[in-house]
């Protein structure tokens, strides 16, 4: 399983398209703050909500480099063959690729942090403790909603052995159905039953609001507990699918 793992990551970490997107945001968005910095009425709240922007965007990219590197390129290579027909258990593998997934976005998250700090002090910015606790859980949240909807993307995978399919199931949980959502209950009633607090993104929203007011139990908390419903059902589904998938040695 070690070997398996590492792998896997240096096939990752040696493609070229996700770290040349990611510099790319990143150029982007210095240069974004550098021109727009002196506009704010607030410098520093100004740069905050920069910074916020660029981390969500770079959340989307690392969930892009995991699911092209850990999950497309196993389906298109067919590598899983060759493993499981030596011996490694169904369970393990798909376990094998949820570890990948977790290690390479830690790995992507810390730059990215990184990244952000450093702008904080190239700008010469500074926040109050209520912003540097946003951002302490934004970046919590972070990490648990890319691993949550790569791993609800990983299910299609399984299914369809398919990248494109792969694909699109990530950028309709990771971007259209949060937006759907956002817009029907922003036209309808139905805000009253607060329907976003059972959805990745909206739940994340809740935990964040509640985190920063004080709640900090109550809001990480929720956080983990619904986030966690989400991954490891997900992670479990795929694991039933797979066991019973046809493989051609």
């Amino acid at each position: 399983m070690r070997r398996l793992l590492e792998a896997d990551l240096k096939r990752v970490l040696v493609k070229i398209l996700p770290w040349v997107l990611l510099a790319a945001w990143f150029i982007f968005e210095a240069i974004s703050i550098a021109m727009n910095i002196d506009k704010s009425p607030d410098r520093d709240f100004g740069v905050l909500g920069k910074l916020v922007g660029l981390h969500s965007f770079a959340a989307t990219i690392i969930g892009f480099a995991a699911l092209l590197g850990i999950y497309a390129d196993e389906f298109k290579s067919m590598v899983m063959i060759g493993v499981i027909g030596r011996g490694l258990s169904r369970d393990k593998f798909v376990f094998g690729k949820f570890l990948d997934l977790c290690l390479l976005t830690i790995l992507m998250e810390l730059i990215t942090v990184a990244y952000v700090f450093i702008l904080k002090a190239v700008f010469g910015v500074t926040f109050l403790p209520i912003e540097y606790r946003f951002m302490f859980v934004l970046f919590v949240a972070s990490f648990l909603e890319t691993i949550a909807y790569v791993t609800i993307a990983a299910v299609f995978y399984f299914i369809s052995e398919n990248a494109a399919v792969g694909l699109f199931a990530y950028l309709t949980f990771q971007i259209i159905i949060p937006l759907s959502l956002e817009l029907i209950l922003q036209l309808t009633n139905l805000a009253k039953y607060h329907a976003e607090r059972y959805y990745v993104s909206g739940m994340m929203s809740v935990a964040c609001s509640d985190f920063i007011m004080g709640d900090f139990a109550g809001g990480l908390g929720y956080m983990l507990m619904m986030i966690l419903v989400y991954i490891f059902g997900a992670l479990g589904l795929t694991i039933l699918i797979f066991r019973k998938k046809e493989l051609e040695f």
